[in-house]
């Protein structure tokens, strides 16, 4: 067929990859991958009288709105496009006479495999697991600190009941201490007035020796040793001895069963720290009796000469 005057034409439309050229067609639309987005397309118009120069103009409608400059390049080189759909047209003109047909060739950049529907549905997937694993994080992270904040509020609230057990301990104890000191304060007084009453009756009978014997003196020194041996003061004794030393006479008898009661009365007095002189007129006896008792029992603790017998009892 025989081509009207002034009529143009694109010839070829081609790509290159991987060092080759490669030819698409002109009546298909061609998906031109994004890493080879460079394409070439020769036009032409026949012209018949050799004296007129063909000038070609051409627009890519997507990226450019306007017409280029008139030239006299049949060919035109698209590079570095971007993913998307293309309209190119290129038009002639012969003189001032434009071509009768303005030639139009469509194109499309395929999306890069980043920018693939594959690809964003991975992205998409991902970014749920990541907004997941994020959610669980800060779940996590703020359950671990509500857990920490608990954990310090347990342990000052510990550290308070301790501190607060501490406080009434020590006050407990400082009652105990108030308690025992008032204790020992009664035992020594008791202790105090039955030495200061026995020294005194013995003083008595010393006097009561020396004048003559009659019936009311020795009624009288009947009536004094019965003092001086009286049960009713041991009872009082041990019972003010017993309010501030509780656990001496249990400690003792399981220690030493075999001790009896005058021994165990000689070992209140020891632990008390009184001298013999101090023990012998509560005993109604003299310093040389407790000397004698004193070695005695010794003997029933089973204790060595270098053993010392009020400090042993002492640290009962």
């Amino acid at each position: 067929m025989k081509a009207s005057y002034n009529e143009l034409y694109i010839n070829e439309v081609k790509s290159f990859k991987d060092g080759e050229f490669i030819l698409f067609g002109l009546t298909d639309i061609p998906t031109i991958p994004y890493k080879d987005n460079f394409l070439q397309i020769h036009y032409s118009s026949p012209s018949y009288n050799s004296l007129n120069t063909v000038l070609y103009q051409y627009r890519v409608l997507e990226l450019n709105e306007s017409w280029s400059e008139w030239v006299e390049n049949t060919s035109i080189e698209l590079k570095n496009l971007s993913y998307g759909d293309y309209n190119f047209e290129v038009r002639s003109r012969i003189n001032e006479t434009l071509s009768t047909n303005t030639e139009t060739y469509s194109f499309t950049i395929a999306r890069p495999y980043y920018l693939t529907n594959t690809a964003i549905a991975i992205y998409i997937l991902l970014l749920i697991a990541l907004i997941i694993l994020l959610n669980g994080f800060y779940i996590w992270y703020f359950k671990r600190q509500k857990e920490r904040a608990l954990l310090k509020q347990q342990k000052e609230l510990e550290l308070r009941n301790l501190t607060n057990e501490k406080n009434l301990i020590e006050l407990r104890n400082a009652k105990l201490r108030g308690d025992i000191e008032h204790r020992n304060k009664e035992l020594a007084i008791s202790t105090m007035a039955m030495i200061k009453k026995n020294e005194t009756l013995n003083e008595l009978k010393e006097e009561l020796n020396n004048l003559p014997k009659t019936v009311e003196s020795k009624s009288l020194k009947k009536m004094l040793d019965k003092n001086l041996n009286s049960k009713q003061d041991w009872l009082t004794f041990e019972e003010a001895f017993n309010n501030a030393d509780k656990d001496f006479f249990k400690k003792i008898k399981e220690l030493h069963p075999s001790l009896t009661s005058g021994d165990l009365r000689l070992c209140v007095y020891l632990r008390l720290n009184l001298s013999s002189k101090e023990i012998a007129p509560l005993l109604n006896i003299s310093p040389r009796s407790v000397e004698i008792k004193r070695y005695r029992l010794r003997k029933k603790l089973d204790l060595s000469r270098e053993d010392s017998l009020t400090s042993y009892i002492v640290e009962i």
